[in-house]
């Protein structure tokens, strides 16, 4: 378990270890401008219709299951059929054999029937004009937060925490696969702050408290991607990043730009692949 100085306040992160039910996010000292609740109700509103929608547009869990398990049958039989060759294969183990290509022909008929549905109902529900709406309701949004058009787009870390022994020790529930969560925000600098916004609110930081950009040798995870690119591919393959069966991306290291308000050091944590975005816009390199 990764321990960290309980001196620093992880920004966008939550306290929980007095209330394990506490929401509080860290940071709304920041805060210089929010969205009406008017434009934020209706933005949430129609991303959980899609949701909604998506969701709709799935196999039933236990077809998801099935095909899943199929799938994987069929892979490790593949796998043997390599390793010992068919013939060897089919006179030692015709069951096994037998088995392994019913799965596949099972999983070819769930695949199939998968995309059908997914199509069908997306296309019924008309998905990709609630996407539209959905984005220019956000572009809305930032429009009344004064974001400018070329404000960078990039991932910052949130995590709950413990304090255990003066530490801070991130947390999770045992259904999590990993207690960091990769927000996207949008970045951009005036003269005097760096702004980071969220769907709700502008953070802006005094550029003179911006302190160091510290560097943490941790392999971490988190579970999902909000890149076009993939992870391991163009120009995330320099970071050597790895993607395990049910989708978390793993990465090392990951930073943290210490900023010193008041008495109190602040962190905002941020993946390695965001580096040279945090270094451009607050003139820091990070210490090794």
């Amino acid at each position: 378990m990764e321990f960290l100085d309980h001196d620093m306040k992880p920004l966008f992160c939550i306290d929980v270890t007095l209330d394990k039910n506490n929401e509080i996010v860290n940071g709304s000292e920041f805060i210089t401008r929010t969205a009406s609740k008017q434009k934020i109700e209706e933005y949430e509103n129609k991303q959980e219709n899609l949701e909604q929608t998506v969701e709709k547009s799935k196999l039933p869990l236990l077809l998801r299951i099935i095909k899943y398990l199929c799938g994987l049958f069929f892979l490790t039989v593949l796998a043997a059929f390599a390793k010992v060759g068919v013939e060897t294969a089919l006179k030692n183990a015709p069951i096994l054999v037998m088995s392994g290509v019913l799965c596949g022909i099972l999983w070819i008929i769930l695949h199939f029937v998968s995309k059908g549905k997914e199509k069908k109902v997306l296309k019924e529900e008309n998905a990709e004009q609630q996407s539209k709406e959905i984005y220019e309701d956000f572009k809305n949004i930032h429009n009344e937060l004064n974001v400018p058009d070329d404000a960078a787009e990039v991932d910052v870390l949130l995590f709950k925490y413990k304090i255990k022994n003066g530490k801070i020790s991130p947390y999770s529930s045992g259904l999590q696969t990993t207690a960091y969560m990769n927000m996207s925000v949008k970045v951009y600098e005036t003269n005097d702050e760096l702004h980071i916004v969220d769907l709700e609110s502008v953070y802006s930081f005094a550029k003179s408290e911006l302190k160091v950009i510290t560097t943490v040798n941790k392999r971490i995870s988190v579970p999902t991607w909000n890149k076009d690119e993939d992870p391991r591919r163009g120009s995330f393959k320099r970071y050597k990043m790895t993607v395990n069966n049910i989708g978390n991306v793993f990465f090392k290291p990951y930073y943290i730009l210490e900023i010193e308000h008041g008495s109190q050091i602040f962190g905002i944590y941020f993946p390695c692949y965001e580096l040279e975005i945090f270094e451009h816009l607050t003139g820091l390199k990070a210490e090794i």
